[in-house]
């Protein structure tokens, strides 16, 4: 546990960040409105308007109405509905991987991992392939309002083009409404609450520019991460090109090495001691993930990547209410795209230094990573 006024404590240790997710009386996700005078211009009506939209996501919510808001949203992402995306996945892997030629160097975020993502989890919101491109633009927007390294006419230009979502979105949800089809945004348009109701449409905007955004600079952090964990450990790489049913393993431990998301925050609820430090009532908790996912009185050599750890007990999607409700996709996704990279490519290797993003305090990725498709392992 760290304080750094006026920042708040960082929360370190795997237990302590473990007790937390599972506590949300004492530790609320409900802290939006603290944030957001320091993030946007009130006078700018498309920058408040934005913010009041956001503010909405069920991520700044507590039960009982984070509760109402995820009951409606979770049939959608069942293990039982999640599986109708499976080919939804394959099909955009396949296209992408097309593109590609043995022997090709590229840019692997910005021609593959870039693209994937926001490809697929529009091909499963409905969005139609004209779009899609705008998609990509919208979602990078979206993440970096929630970047406290963005600020000034920056942050005013993220907010705006983010903005641009939220509208076209607003259009998508009218048209599902009077019109479903078979897509999520359909889904999401119909699904009801525990108390039988539909969720409101400002909810249901805000819900689902999260799922795009966090469904799309996630996993292209994991795929980067990931690739570049494979090229640092070959035998590795050799072990799941030999044996492809180890990659469910593999990418388990990615995600404990390199979550997506480094942080999360709470705010407490009331005086609390935790690890041993008293924090008054009103205190900003900062979820230091990263930190606890190598937590060495959980895993035993947390530096080294061992795809064989066993359990593997990373808290990337945290426990609790605010257990990611996109878990399932994530990890689909990343079995079927490394699955189909490395069946396609198995000697893929780097053409040259990657360079790591630290721009960004919450997310933890690669700006470039050169690659050659190889056809043959090394």
């Amino acid at each position: 546990m760290h304080h750094l006024p006026p920042l708040g404590w960082f929360v370190l240790r795997h237990e302590d960040v473990a007790a937390i997710g599972k506590d949300n009386a004492t530790y609320s996700s409900d802290y939006f409105w603290d944030a957001a005078p320091g993030i946007h211009d009130p006078a700018d009506p498309v920058q408040a308007e934005f913010v009041r939209i956001s503010a909405q996501q069920f991520m700044f919510h507590d039960p009982p109405a984070h509760t109402r808001m995820r009951t409606a949203m979770v049939p959608a992402f069942t293990g039982h509905a999640s599986r109708r995306w499976r080919p939804i996945v394959e099909a955009r892997v396949a296209s992408l991987l097309d593109r590609f030629a043995p022997g090709q160097e590229a840019e692997f975020m910005a021609d593959f991992a870039g693209a994937v993502p926001v490809a697929i989890v529009a091909d499963i919101l409905g969005v139609p392939e004209a779009d899609q491109a705008e998609f990509r633009r919208w979602s990078m927007a979206f993440a970096a309002t929630f970047d406290p390294g963005i600020q000034g006419d920056e942050r005013t230009a993220a907010i705006h083009t983010a903005a641009e979502m939220v509208d076209y979105l607003r259009g998508v949800i009218a048209d599902r409404r009077r019109s479903p089809r078979d897509d999520l945004t359909s889904a999401l348009a119909l699904a009801v609450d525990d108390a039988g109701r539909p969720l409101p449409d400002d909810e249901l905007l805000s819900s689902l520019a999260l799922l795009l955004t966090a469904g799309n600079d996630t996993t292209v952090n994991l795929l980067g991460n990931g690739l570049a964990h494979l090229f640092e450990h070959p035998e590795v790489h050799e072990a799941v090109v030999r044996n492809p049913s180890r990659i469910p393993a593999v990418v388990e431990e990615m995600l404990r090495m390199d979550p997506p998301l480094h942080l999360d925050a709470r705010k407490t609820t009331r005086d609390v001691t935790l690890g041993g430090v008293d924090i008054p009532a009103g205190g900003q908790l900062w979820l230091v993930i990263a930190s606890a996912n190598r937590d060495p009185r959980v895993f035993a050599d947390p530096g080294a990547f061992d795809p064989a750890r066993s359990p593997n007990r990373h808290l990337t999607f945290l426990p609790g209410h605010h257990h990611c409700i996109g878990a399932p996709l994530a990890r689909l996704e990343g079995e079927i795209i490394f699955t189909r990279l490395l069946e396609r490519f198995p000697g893929i290797a780097p053409a040259g230094p990657g360079v790591r993003r630290v721009a960004n305090k919450v997310a933890r990725g690669w700006q470039s990573l050169p690659v050659r498709f190889g056809e043959r392992a090394a």
